[in-house]
C-alpha cells in the first residue's frame, strides 16, 4: 500500500518519538529532524512508495548520527518481560474461550496496539485488552481463515513488534495444538524502530515453540519485501500454504507484492488510520483479519 497524505504526520510522529527515545540532546534532535523534513518522500514530492520504505530511509539517517543500530534494545526487552509476566492471564483467556482459535487471533491482533513508539499506559494494558476482546472479528473473514488453516500444512508467520510478539507466540501455540502444522516465524534481520529481531524472539523463547529465521533484508526495513529476503525465506514463502502477516509495516509492503507469487495471505492488524479504513472497510481501531486468497479479498 502506497503512502497517502495521512501517512506523513504519522511517520513523522513515529520517527520523532524514536529520535527522542534514542537519547539525543534537543539541539541534535532539531538538526536531525530538520534533515528528515527535507526528504522528498515526506514533503509531498513522491507518493509512489510504501511507508516501510520511507521509514527505512529515515532510520538510515538516524543510525548514521547515533552510531547505534538498536537504541531501543532495552525498551524492547522490558516490553517483552512485561507481557511474558502476564502470559498466563492471556493463555487462560484462550483456554476458557468458546472458540480458542478466535480468542487467540483476537489477542494477536490486539497486540498490534502494543508499541513502545507511542504513548501507552502499560500498567493498564491487560485491562484494556480484556475490554477490547468484546469486539467481534469479521465473521466471514474468520470462517474463511479457519477453513484455510484446516487445509494448511506449511505456514509462515511474519512478526512485527516487541511486546506483541508474546501474543503471536500464544496464537502460534494455539495453532499447533489445534492443527498439524509446520510453522516458521520470521523476524527482521536488522533492528528498526521497535521491531522484532532474533534477540527479542529468543528473549521470549519463541524458538522453543517454532523455528525462527531472520528475513535477510539488508537494511532497517520495518516490513517484508520478498525479493529482498534471503533465498531461504523466499523459498519458504513460495512453498507455504498460508502466510500470516502481522502489523502495519508488513501489510503495507506485502500488500504491494500480494499478486506476484499467488500466495494465500491473512493480514492481522489494527485499523489505525484512514487508509486502512478505506481499503479494508473497517472502523478506526477495529480488528482487521483480511484474507487475500486467490486474488480476492475476503
Amino acid at each position: 500500500m502506497k503512502i497517502g497524505p495521512d501517512c506523513v504526520p504519522c511517520i513523522l510522529k513515529m520517527c520523532l518519538g524514536f529520535i527522542r527515545k534514542s537519547g539525543l540532546g534537543d539541539s541534535d534532535v532539531n538538526t536531525l529532524f530538520n534533515e528528515v523534513l527535507q526528504m522528498p518522500t515526506l514533503s509531498g514530492k513522491n507518493w509512489d512508495v510504501t511507508s516501510a520504505t520511507v521509514v527505512e530511509q529515515v532510520m538510515r539517517k538516524i543510525y548514521k548520527v547515533l552510531g547505534n543500530e538498536d537504541p531501543l534494545k532495552k525498551q524492547k526487552s522490558k516490553l517483552n518481560r512485561y507481557l511474558m509476566d502476564r502470559y498466563e492471564i492471556f493463555e487462560g483467556m484462550v483456554r476458557d474461550a468458546k472458540d480458542p482459535l478466535e480468542a487467540a487471533v483476537k489477542l494477536a491482533i490486539l497486540g498490534n496496539a502494543i508499541d513502545v513508539m507511542i504513548s501507552l499506559d502499560f500498567q493498564k494494558l491487560a485491562t484494556i485488552v480484556k475490554e477490547k476482546m468484546e469486539q467481534p472479528l469479521p465473521e466471514k473473514s474468520f470462517e474463511t481463515f479457519k477453513a484455510q488453516v484446516g487445509n494448511t500444512h506449511r505456514l509462515v508467520y511474519f512478526g512485527d513488534n516487541a511486546g506483541e510478539i508474546v501474543l503471536d507466540k500464544l496464537l502460534i501455540s494455539t495453532l499447533k495444538k489445534l492443527y498439524d502444522l509446520e510453522i516458521v516465524f520470521v523476524v527482521r534481520s536488522l533492528p528498526t524502530l521497535n521491531d522484532v529481531t532474533l534477540i527479542e524472539a529468543r528473549d521470549i523463547k519463541m524458538d522453543e515453540v517454532v523455528p525462527v529465521l531472520p528475513n535477510g533484508i539488508d537494511g532497517p526495513f520495518p516490513g517484508t519485501q520478498v525479493p529482498r529476503c534471503s533465498p531461504e525465506v523466499q523459498a519458504l514463502y513460495k512453498q507455504a500454504d498460508l502466510i500470516i502477516s502481522k502489523g502495519g509495516g508488513n501489510f503495507d509492503s506485502l500488500e504491494e507484492d500480494k499478486d506476484v507469487y499467488g500466495q494465500k495471505i491473512s493480514f492481522l492488524l489494527l485499523s489505525k488510520c484512514y487508509l486502512y479504513m478505506n481499503l479494508l472497510n473497517t472502523p478506526l481501531e477495529g480488528l482487521i483479519l483480511a484474507n487475500y486468497y486467490d486474488s480476492n479479498w475476503s
